[in-house]
């Protein structure tokens, strides 16, 4: 849920957002908290959204999308959601989604994302009804693709104590 808060929080989504894989709704949950319009789905049916929507074979659009992809199919939801995102469109990846030859000459060579934004603290997922202890080890970041910002991509740092105020 925190992480989601984050990215609110420093990013302004005019229009409806498409949660694509939505899981459990954590995430949906948050984004329509905040006052969005949105519309969540998953492959699979974990409890939440419709079900049996294969986003990378979609011809749905949507002003925006914002979601956490399976990390094996990362590069598939970019270019989908380059497709169908008409105005912005932010996925929760692992910081290594920066490394790599083959995203190097794809992905970040044609169209880089507008902003990646860091976590200072750790994200921890958990199983649904598992005890939270800890914090992760790996480190992730919001990757922000923007149709009304051109130029570099902008690096930046989210700061710490969204995980204690939303957590």
């Amino acid at each position: 849920r925190w992480a989601t808060f984050a990215l609110i929080d420093n990013e302004d989504f005019r229009g409806d957002i498409w949660e694509c894989a939505c899981g459990d709704g954590a995430m949906s949950e948050v984004l329509a908290e905040t006052g969005n319009a949105v519309r969540s789905s998953d492959l699979y049916d974990r409890g939440f959204g419709e079900v049996g929507h294969n986003f990378l074979t979609t011809n749905r659009r949507s002003q925006n999308i914002i979601t956490n992809p399976p990390y094996n199919s990362a590069e598939g939801f970019v270019a989908t959601s380059l497709r169908q995102a008409q105005r912005k469109f932010a996925l929760l990846l692992r910081l290594a989604f920066l490394e790599g030859a083959n995203r190097a000459n794809t992905i970040f060579g044609i169209h880089p994302p507008s902003r990646v934004w860091v976590f200072s603290e750790r994200i921890t997922f958990y199983l649904k009804g598992a005890k939270m202890a800890g914090s992760g080890t790996t480190a992730y970041a919001w990757f922000v693709w923007d149709n009304e910002k051109s130029g570099p991509t902008e690096l930046a740092w989210l700061k710490p104590g969204y995980k204690k105020q939303f957590g």
